[in-house]
């Protein structure tokens, strides 16, 4: 009896998360990040700036690896209007969580897959709204130094729990961590299924 080997993805991503839910998934998964500076975009517009900082992560690493699907992603936490990226320190990381305290916020994650054998590509996003309960100044500033939540969009991460601070999403979990598990497989399989 043969065994399937799985599939193999380049992850143009240092997430531990992202590589931890492919693997779970049960793909092949070699870590190569991106060197893209999302800083270098101009765009303010949410959606548009994580698709595009998504796509260009994924395209810059894809160049290296032509015979591999390549896969990239970008989250960001938007509340109206303001776009809340990683924060830089600590304080700025409490002021985030100040902003999203008791109030309902989005998350947006993109995703492009490369398939440079067949010429094809695709980004797209998904969206889940999230709610904070009302925390402590106390909750908010414990949260922080336990948890050090520089490399998380918002400030945050929803499968930290010791200071749980989520009330209430509506949809996808998986994409709040950071990588929405259907919308990829779906459009993985769209693209490197035969024609």
């Amino acid at each position: 009896m043969s065994v399937e080997k799985p599939p193999a993805i380049v992850l143009a991503s240092a997430s531990p998360r992202r590589r931890e839910i492919l693997i779970t998934m049960g793909f092949d998964v070699r870590v190569f990040p991106s060197g893209f500076q999302e800083e270098s975009l101009e765009e303010t517009d949410p959606v548009r700036f994580a698709m595009a900082a998504a796509h260009a992560k994924g395209k810059d690493v894809s160049h290296r690896f032509p015979g591999e699907i390549t896969v990239s992603a970008d989250t960001v936490v938007t509340y109206k209007g303001l776009l809340l990226g990683k924060p830089v320190n600590r304080d700025e990381a409490i002021r985030m969580l100040k902003i999203l305290n008791g109030k309902t916020h989005t998350v947006i994650t993109a995703l492009s897959i490369f398939n440079p054998q067949k010429e094809r590509e695709y980004t797209g996003y998904e969206a889940t709204d999230v709610t904070f309960r009302l925390l402590t100044e106390e909750e908010i500033i414990r949260y922080v130094d336990i948890h050090t939540p520089l490399d998380k969009a918002g400030a945050y991460g929803i499968q930290d729990i010791s200071v749980p601070l989520v009330s209430r999403i509506d949809g996808c979990y998986f994409n709040v961590v950071g990588f929405p598990v259907s919308h990829f497989y779906i459009h993985w399989r769209e693209i490197t299924t035969a024609e």
